[in-house]
């Protein structure tokens, strides 16, 4: 009997696993595979730059990494990792954080291989430093899945694993 338990739970938890995680085949026939990659901008003199790590999570949301860099002369960044629902390649992010007054909020629109992000809140407290601003025109650089991005500790985060707020 207690063998017969055991093999059914090895299954149960071997059928869990198998389905939660999708296969590149299958990620590739997401609707949101089409904006996945990554994109960046540089406002060159050493105005400031920023990256965007695009990762499909279904087929109407994705993952992003924001990793941004203010220039001359605070040379101060920020990041952020966030779910973003996409109807059309348009969509919403919202994010509040504890230690924050306000929050922030922006549209991000994908067409043409652009990543074009605008501020919708003029409270814009996003947590990252001052004069550190998550908008502007990123351009694609590539159009592959991304599986991981490495944020400002030089830690790997792995998109299937991330933990965040649906």
């Amino acid at each position: 009997m207690r063998k017969t338990y055991l093999l059914l739970a090895t299954f149960f938890f071997a059928s869990v696993s198998a389905f939660a995680q999708m296969s590149k085949k299958e990620m590739e026939n997401l609707k949101t595979a089409q904006y996945a990659g990554k994109y960046s901008y540089d406002n060159g003199e050493g105005y400031g730059e920023g990256e965007v790590i695009v990762y499909p999570e279904s087929d109407s949301t994705i993952l992003f990494y924001i990793q941004l860099q203010a220039g001359e002369p605070s040379y101060n960044m920020g990041d952020l990792c966030g779910r973003v629902t996409l109807t059309d390649g348009k969509g919403i992010f919202e994010f509040k954080s504890d230690y924050a007054d306000e929050g922030c909020k922006w549209s991000m629109n994908f067409a043409d291989n652009k990543l074009v992000i605008e501020i919708i809140d003029e409270q814009y407290e996003c947590g990252f430093g001052y004069g550190v601003y998550a908008d502007g025109n990123y351009n694609r650089k590539s159009n592959a899945i991304p599986e991981y991005f490495v944020d400002f500790t030089d830690t790997k985060q792995y998109f299937k694993k991330l933990k965040l707020e649906k």
